[in-house]
């Protein structure tokens, strides 16, 4: 059961009770007493707000609610368990202020039908969207794992063949939207859920549209650190080279630590991602690869006609050099393994696997 303080200080935030009277109600001792004699909320309404933490915590009669995952601008996340079959689901729920508009209802259910419909192991498979009582809401496969930005937060950045072998698996979840004429327009690293099951997964379908569609002038959508300029301009002629755009955004991010654009305002960051070329000083400063330079040059180029053309053509070059690169590192650990007349054996320092390497070895 939610602590009285915090189940007062949830309403106070949501609008549902005034600061002075949380506190009234603090100071009384009883909280729901003092409120229900108060004529601020009736006893059965106390009980509710109880129930689902002042309404940010669904009660399903299918579904046990076990903690909150995430939340974003339009809903929350959160881990559940079915009742049905026992299965570990995720449950995205839409905020109770946007589920009396129409436009953000339609939105909401549009994106779980998508999930539903796509079949892609790099994308999060949707279950089912269904209504209950006021709580509109969907279901997804719930992967263990956390966001790449989670992961930001806590390693800085990741090493150069982890992020270039995201950046190969994200590209097949776009060729899989591309192929259904669709544009994500909200590639980055909080819609990449990393996962030892089967690696970089893209979980956010929310404000993808029809390639070339008109969108109303909310072609914007999306974080502006990541968008291209066609995007950040309003263009209404959006294709997946919009989507390669955001996945160099976020492959930058990665192996840099820092975005490629940054300012005061969206405003400036937008003004930015039209009008700046991307600085190669960080690449540069960290001594990452003249190729990893070149696929974020060929990613971000301002006009899409440079830029990769599709995910497929990313995917091939990327891999040949990732495989390359493979090929070169087991080629000098052979050489430096072999004994040589006169060496001794002595302890070198070991090349620290990637999170990838790390993932194939656990399979085995």
């Amino acid at each position: 059961m939610i602590a009285d303080s915090k189940l007062l200080a949830l309403l106070v935030h949501r609008g549902l009770l005034t600061v002075d009277d949380a506190r009234a109600a603090m100071a009384a001792g009883d909280a729901a007493r003092f409120l229900v004699q108060s004529g601020r909320c009736t006893a059965e309404q106390w009980q509710q707000w109880q129930r689902t933490e002042a309404g940010t915590r669904p009660v399903l009669s299918r579904y046990d609610v076990v903690g909150q995952l995430g939340e974003g601008a339009v809903g929350r996340v959160f881990a559940a368990i079915d009742k049905v079959d026992g299965r570990d689901v995720a449950l995205k729920v839409l905020r109770p202020e946007l589920a009396r508009d129409a436009q953000q209802t339609e939105r909401f259910v549009k994106e779980a039908r998508l999930l539903m419909q796509l079949e892609h192991p790099q994308l999060v498979k949707g279950l089912r969207v269904a209504k209950e009582g006021e709580t509109i809401f969907f279901v997804m496969e719930r992967l263990p794992g956390e966001c790449l930005q989670d992961i930001l937060a806590r390693e800085q950045r990741l090493d150069e063949e982890s992020a270039l072998q995201i950046v190969v698996e994200v590209a097949g979840a776009l060729d899989a939207l591309h192929q259904q004429r669709l544009v994500h327009r909200d590639v980055k690293p909080g819609n990449v859920l990393w996962s030892e099951q089967r690696g970089a997964v893209l979980i956010d379908l929310g404000f993808a549209v029809a390639g070339g569609a008109n969108t109303g002038g909310d072609t914007t959508a999306g974080t502006v650190h990541y968008i291209a300029p066609e995007q950040a301009r309003g263009s209404d002629q959006l294709d997946v080279r919009a989507d390669i755009y955001a996945l160099g955004a976020t492959l930058y991010h990665l192996t840099t630590g820092s975005l490629p654009f940054e300012g005061r305002t969206s405003e400036e960051v937008l003004r930015k991602q039209v009008l700046e070329s991307l600085s190669g000083d960080r690449i540069r400063a960290l001594r990452l690869s003249p190729h990893l330079h070149y696929f974020l040059e060929k990613m971000m180029a301002k006009d899409p006609a440079m830029r990769f053309q599709d995910p497929q053509q990313l995917q091939r070059e990327i891999e040949a050099f990732l495989q390359q690169r493979r090929q070169q590192r087991e080629l000098e650990e052979k050489q430096r393994d072999r004994p040589r007349l006169g060496d001794r054996p002595r302890a070198g320092e070991r090349r620290r696997p990637s999170m990838f390497e790390r993932r194939r070895r656990g399979r085995r």
